[in-house]
């Protein structure tokens, strides 16, 4: 098990109630803001991170889906689902062995998703005046699957077919949290069968669960005074920072290598 500080811990567990401030009004960024932070500045080995990334979005999902449940696309769903959940599975096996043979190309990978997907995020698109068919909600799924199972962070492709139809902004936030407890319930059945929750992921996350539950319920109970667009685009600014980041200093090390 790799030593981690205090120091590390702390920050990730900032981390972790950020991601849960901004999934709450927003939808989405729990994942991305996590695995961004933790991987850019080397608080968490990966497979910890996206192992405690799942189940912080369960618990975060618990609280936001109890009382607004009902505005979810239930067709959106189960299309985005069955397409990922065997893109998830491919992941994660992916992730076994690309952790041990290429970490930086792993981290390269991240980077270029995590800057990719703040750029086509950050202005919201106008919607279409008919909604998509409901297969393309399952190529969505499938195209994020790998990324959910490599780093727990599935939604962007969903994020921006949703964002695109005709729909409320409830039902649009709420689809993506029941999509994200869902594809995340699938990815924790998964590392349960690998049993590879050790000691560290055990602390790591115990304090994450606090920050999460403060995190939500501070976004719920004190919302910002500004529009939910201006928080989105803020937090995806920070995220296209940190997949620059890690796109430098994974290009630099495998220059060096």
């Amino acid at each position: 098990m790799p030593e981690v500080g205090w120091s590390a811990l702390l920050a990730f567990w900032g981390l972790s109630a950020l991601g849960a401030w901004s999934q709450t009004l927003t939808g989405f960024a729990l994942g991305l803001i996590v695995m961004s932070g933790t991987t850019l500045f080397g608080l968490l080995p990966v497979p910890v991170t996206a192992q405690i990334i799942s189940i912080l979005v369960l618990l975060n999902g618990a609280m936001v889906l109890w009382r607004d449940h009902h505005h979810a696309d239930r067709k959106a769903v189960i299309a985005a689902v069955i397409g990922a959940t065997p893109m998830i599975a491919l992941g994660y096996w992916l992730l076994h062995w690309m952790v041990g043979s290429a970490l930086e190309w792993l981290r390269l990978i991240l980077g270029v998703f995590i800057a990719v997907a703040a750029l086509q995020l950050v202005h919201r698109p106008q919607p279409w005046e008919a909604r998509s068919p409901t297969p393309a909600f399952g190529v969505a799924g499938a195209t994020g699957g790998i990324m959910g199972g490599l780093f727990a962070t599935s939604g962007p492709p969903l994020i921006w077919l949703l964002y695109r139809q005709p729909l409320t902004l409830d039902t649009i936030r709420v689809t993506l949290v029941v999509y994200f407890v869902i594809t995340q319930a699938f990815r924790l059945v998964l590392t349960a069968a690998d049993r590879s929750f050790d000691r560290l992921t055990a602390i790591a996350l115990a304090g994450a669960l606090l920050a999460v539950a403060v995190g939500t319920w501070a976004a719920r109970r004190f919302p910002p005074r500004v529009s939910p667009l201006a928080i989105r685009r803020a937090a995806l600014v920070l995220l296209f920072l940190s997949g620059v980041g890690l796109i430098g200093t994974a290009s630099v090390a495998l220059a060096r290598g």
